[in-house]
């Protein structure tokens, strides 16, 4: 808006200077209003854009016209600048100073049209701007609203992970009270029976039998507590590998290598959620832009880190453009603390690493304990 409005002024002035020297009637008061005009508008536009530069301007044009009435012509862009400040009292001042300073001139409709004209659009820019600057509110406030809403996923996301560990360590007290109660007490009880047997051997052989059947009964029972306990621990199905396996099975597009290392039962369900959302928002991706016939994908799940590697044999980018679906993916994985690497070169390449925390890792040395 600003350089529109200023070659509008320099070819209204460059108008009024070429009709002086045309008719060799510059002299050196026009020049010099000429020169403070043209000044005036570039401080006006680089440095003070005010009303006071533009009421500024307003009495300099008047001063000119009573000089030299052609100096009229500059009340169109006097017009401008009011229109553009929405200060209708200066529109009003221009126009009635043009009509002045004019009256009886052939060339007042021409000034009355250019003033019209400069006047529009002048409204027209200033309606773009107010547009322009509600827009950019709107856009402000959408933005706000959007790190608000992230902030809040991230902290759900640690909520649900610390609840995870909790309930963790709540079943591992459970499983062990349960050892404790049930198999501690009867394998004592056993190691008792079979120390008084071992003592009436040489005594009374007969006695000291039924006591060792009556141990092995027990150790029976306490073996029979074991497998169910052992039974009740390990998960009926690997839900995290299945569930993987099952997204590339309904990808319909093209094949699907998937290669799974480490134990997904432990992958913490933070660590799932991302990587699943990840390789699906991927997988689209890959339908709806790369043109693959084979997409490979690796999972690997440790101690330390998770990491998903996804690799096309399409088209590829060599300028990628990130829209919602990468940006979404960068921070999904950010938010945990992680990394995503993408490539265009050579097919489509996605990598998103998320290390386990400190806390995830004490975990995992105390299952080793």
């Amino acid at each position: 808006m600003i350089n529109i409005g200023y070659w509008m002024k320099a070819i209204l002035v460059s108008y009024l200077a070429f009709t002086l020297v045309k008719n060799h009637e510059l002299s050196y008061i026009q020049l010099a209003a000429l020169l403070l005009f043209t000044a005036l508008s570039i401080l006006k536009e680089r440095f003070s854009d005010t009303v006071y530069m533009t009421i500024a301007l307003l009495a300099l044009t008047c001063a000119a016209a009573a000089v030299d009435l052609r100096f009229s012509v500059l009340f169109a862009a006097v017009v401008y600048h009011f229109m553009l400040e929405k200060r209708y009292f200066g529109v009003a001042a221009a126009a009635t100073g043009t009509v002045y300073f004019a009256y009886g001139d052939p060339m007042l409709p021409v000034y009355l049209i250019l003033l019209l004209m400069c006047g529009l659009f002048g409204y027209v820019l200033a309606r773009r701007k107010y547009e322009l600057t509600q827009f950019t509110a709107a856009l402000d406030i959408e933005r706000r609203l959007r790190y608000e809403l992230e902030r809040t996923k991230a902290e759900l996301l640690h909520s649900s992970k610390s609840i995870a560990e909790i309930a963790e360590v709540k079943e591992r007290n459970r499983i062990a009270r349960s050892i404790h109660d049930d198999i501690g007490h009867s394998l004592a009880g056993v190691l008792i029976q079979l120390q008084a047997a071992y003592k009436l051997h040489a005594v009374d052989s007969t006695k000291s039998m039924a006591i060792v059947q009556k141990s092995i009964d027990n150790l029976a029972d306490s073996l029979d507590v074991v497998r169910k306990t052992v039974h009740n621990i390990k998960p009926v199905e690997k839900v995290g590998a299945e569930y993987l396996r099952k997204i590339v099975e309904a990808y319909p597009y093209c094949p699907v290598e998937l290669k799974l290392t480490g134990d997904f039962n432990s992958v913490p369900a933070a660590h799932l959620e991302v990587i699943s959302t990840n390789m699906k928002e991927a997988l689209t991706n890959t339908a709806r832009y790369s043109g693959a016939t084979k997409v490979y994908i690796v999972i690997e799940e440790n101690v330390k880190y998770t990491r998903l590697y996804i690799k096309d044999n399409g088209i590829g980018c060599a300028r990628i453009h990130e829209g919602l679906g990468l940006s979404g993916m960068k921070e999904r994985v950010r938010n945990m603390g992680g990394e995503v690497s993408i490539s265009g070169n050579d097919g489509f390449l996605i990598v998103c690493f998320i290390p386990r925390s400190e806390g995830g890792e004490q975990i995992e040395s105390a299952d080793c304990g």
